[in-house]
């Protein structure tokens, strides 16, 4: 019996395949639906068969199809769900963008705050958006970027029989305010900390006394509240503000608008990141960075703050944010965005925020849930 996948040309992808080969090499086909003939933006791995929408249903409704894993949900997947078959399970590994939409009653202020939803209420089109929920010129359907899905949608959605978010916690808001889905809950992310997310065995060092403020030129950042909060900061003497910025904008509005604030903040001392660095090079720039300052209400950046925090550095989040509520539960020491602390943490918590953090992500973890996914996926449905 074989497991399909569904896959899109993303960074994580390749990350993915290592993993799922090294628990159940040869039980793993791995299709990209409507993506072309390599080579692709990211996706390198030969394992990976282009195929038409057409040929992926016919694909799936072989006899020897035990399950189907959804790598995200883009909406041509999702459209693509009440077309398969019955029998195989369906597996959906979240990645934040596809399910936020269906978490939107838990953020009744929005996923932006004011001066960002104000900038991108500015720089949305004025005609309207077709779908309900979409970003318009009001500061507060701005600040809602993610449509609630459709009566279509939802409907299509109840053929997912496991969901794994991106945290746990995310489940639990998603049975609050879904509770019509049915879609149980399984443990799985991208990546293993020793593979993906340090160099090498290299943890607790020496941090930078720079301060890394967001992961992506997107809104969610809320970059202008950072900045200005920052700003008010007095212990500012000597710190860099790396912004990385090199994905997640389209027309590079967002990242105009974003650049010129922080230069008005902190003038040379913004170090914006523009360009794509590879994974060494990027990690050897967050080795500067003793503070991560995240300012997400939504999760995001887990990949950072996971490196990051390998590393050494003082991770702030805002208190609203999942990924807060997530990492004090597992005990690490998470500074509050609203009131930062600018010192380094003390070389016990940082040894203790590596080992934490290890031992949730790390590979032996990874393979673990892993072959988890595989049991569960080639469990014939009863």
């Amino acid at each position: 019996m074989k497991i399909i996948h569904l896959v899109v040309d993303d960074k994580f992808i390749d990350s993915a395949i290592r993993e799922f080969e090294g628990v159940s090499p040869g039980v793993h086909e791995y299709l990209l639906v409507g993506g072309g003939s390599p080579p692709y933006r990211y996706v390198r791995s030969p394992l990976i068969q282009a195929v038409s929408r057409g040929a992926c249903l016919a694909r799936l409704n072989q006899p020897d199809v035990a399950a189907i894993v959804c790598h995200s949900l883009p909406l041509s997947t999702l459209l693509m769900l009440p077309e398969m078959p019955e029998r195989p399970h369906v597996i959906w590994l979240g990645w934040g963008y596809d399910y936020y939409g269906l978490l939107m009653d838990a953020f009744p202020e929005g996923l932006f705050m004011p001066e960002t939803a104000r900038l991108m209420g500015g720089l949305q089109p004025r005609g309207g958006l077709p779908r309900t929920g979409s970003m318009r010129s009001s500061v507060l359907s701005a600040a809602r970027p993610y449509a609630k899905p459709s009566r279509t949608e939802l409907s299509a959605l109840q053929r997912v029989d496991f969901f794994s978010p991106v945290l746990p916690n995310e489940y639990t808001l998603l049975t609050q305010h879904q509770p019509q889905l049915r879609a149980r809950f399984i443990r799985w992310n991208y990546g293993t900390a020793e593979d993906d997310m340090s160099l090498g065995t290299a943890r607790c060092q020496t941090l930078g006394a720079d301060i890394l403020v967001g992961n992506s030129a997107t809104p969610a950042n809320n970059h202008l509240e950072c900045f200005a909060s920052l700003a008010r900061q007095p212990d500012l003497d000597g710190r860099r503000i790396v912004v990385p910025l090199s994905y997640g904008d389209g027309d590079g509005a967002y990242t105009r608008h974003v650049v010129q604030a922080g230069q008005k903040h902190f003038g040379s001392r913004l170090v914006p990141l523009l360009d794509y660095l590879p994974k060494d090079r990027y990690i050897e720039v967050l080795t500067s960075c003793g503070h991560v300052m995240m300012n997400h209400v939504r999760q995001q950046a887990m990949g950072n703050l996971i490196i990051s925090g390998l590393l050494g550095a003082r991770m702030h989040l805002h208190r609203r944010n999942p990924v807060a509520s997530w990492m004090k539960k597992l005990g690490l020491p998470i500074s509050d965005l609203v009131q930062p602390a600018l010192q380094p943490l003390t070389e016990a918590d940082a040894e203790m925020q590596a080992r934490i953090l290890l031992a949730e992500y790390g590979r032996s973890t990874q393979r673990q849930r892993t072959r988890m996914l595989v049991d569960t996926a080639l469990t014939p449905r009863i």
